[in-house]
């Protein structure tokens, strides 16, 4: 598996789609299908001890996606697992224009995930910050974020080191 380049990391942000209140839901699904197998049911609500552990198996997967996003001197990498296993590099002379963005995930791309079209994709998990690349093809990508102000700080810091001049920020 390829790795992220040595640079010093500037920022890096690791976002898990597992949420801690998932944990109940769980816990529901698992007593349900233990009682409904406890009291031998009728035939009616024999789809529950099948339903639960379904639900229990789907949110587990969920526990194992993952995004993470790192931006340094060199440029943008990223690793969304399990869509993109290995990490994703893109040097700052690919791109046209850098910015963060906030974005409403529902209206602009259809929800979180791995979201859009070809040549305008969102890789989000949750929220409603990111930031877009809009590469020298046209291409567009969104990266969501959970920490839009820390990112802030490093584009400027970026941007004032002459790292890129497509970084571009909103004037506050």
């Amino acid at each position: 598996m390829a790795s992220v380049p040595n640079a010093d990391p500037v920022f890096q942000e690791t976002q898990w789609f597992f949420r801690r209140w998932w944990w109940l839901v769980v816990g529901v699904s698992v007593l349900s299908a233990l009682l409904a197998l406890a009291t031998k049911a009728p035939q009616k609500s024999q789809a529950l001890p099948i339903a639960a552990p379904l639900l229990l198996v789907l949110l587990v997967g969920l526990c194992f996606i993952k995004l993470t996003v790192r931006v340094d001197t060199v440029g943008i990498h990223y690793q969304y697992i399990p869509f993109l296993n290995r990490w994703r590099h893109w040097p700052w002379s690919e791109f046209q224009q850098v910015y963060p963005r906030v974005y409403s995930p529902l209206g602009d791309y259809g929800g979180w995930g791995v979201r859009g079209l070809p040549g305008n994709l969102a890789y989000n998990i949750w929220g409603k910050d990111g930031l877009q690349l809009v590469f020298k093809s046209g291409n567009k990508l969104l990266l969501g974020t959970q920490k839009p102000a820390e990112l802030h700080q490093v584009l400027v810091a970026l941007r004032a080191a002459d790292t890129s001049d497509v970084i571009t920020l909103a004037t506050t």
